[in-house]
């Protein structure tokens, strides 16, 4: 009975050695990749030819336009710069023109959330204002907007400030220039 059993293992060795064997020889045949990763070889142990793919054809390259260009050759327009102001307690104030409207945006990091604005022509007073936003130390954001047709002279400027609790003068003016194109 030991005699069956262990020609029965001797069986089993014997058949899983040839599976593997012949595994591994589909694994490194030439022109064929290998899923192990490892460096592919012929049977007679040199490196085989690296094997080249084909493109696929669903290709995503641009098709050049009429002129023989295409959307990589065109460039990009350029992008205006807006300028950016800013002081001691604002912060990121930009200019920006939205149609009919001239808008500021920024941060303010005043007390109590309340700074004044006052938007002049030469020293005529235009508008005269406060905004209410988070309070120090927080950075709170706002947005002021002025209508075009009032900011249509040259000499226009936006003075951005907060009133001194000691004196009640103006302290960390943010003077910006506004301009129509």
């Amino acid at each position: 009975m030991r005699k069956i059993a262990h020609l029965v293992a001797a069986f089993i060795i014997l058949f899983s050695l040839s599976a593997c064997n012949q595994q591994q020889k589909e694994t490194n045949t030439p022109g064929k990749p290998s899923s192990t990763g490892q460096k592919e070889t012929t049977d007679q142990g040199t490196p085989a030819p690296p094997v080249q793919q084909e493109p696929n054809d669903d290709s995503t390259a641009t098709p050049p336009d009429e002129k023989g260009t295409t959307d990589q050759d065109t460039p990009a327009p350029p992008v205006q710069e807006e300028k950016v102001y800013q002081n001691k307690i604002f912060k990121e104030v930009v200019v920006t023109d939205s149609g009919d409207k001239i808008i500021v945006k920024g941060k303010a990091q005043v007390f109590e959330g309340v700074f004044q604005y006052v938007l002049y022509e030469g020293e005529k007073v235009l508008i005269q204002d406060h905004y209410q936003t988070a309070g120090a130390p927080a950075w709170g954001e706002f947005e002021l907007s002025f209508d075009k047709k009032l900011v249509a002279a040259n000499n226009i400027k936006l003075e951005l400030f907060v009133f001194s609790a000691k004196d009640g003068s103006k302290e960390n003016p943010l003077e910006i220039p506004i301009s129509t194109p």
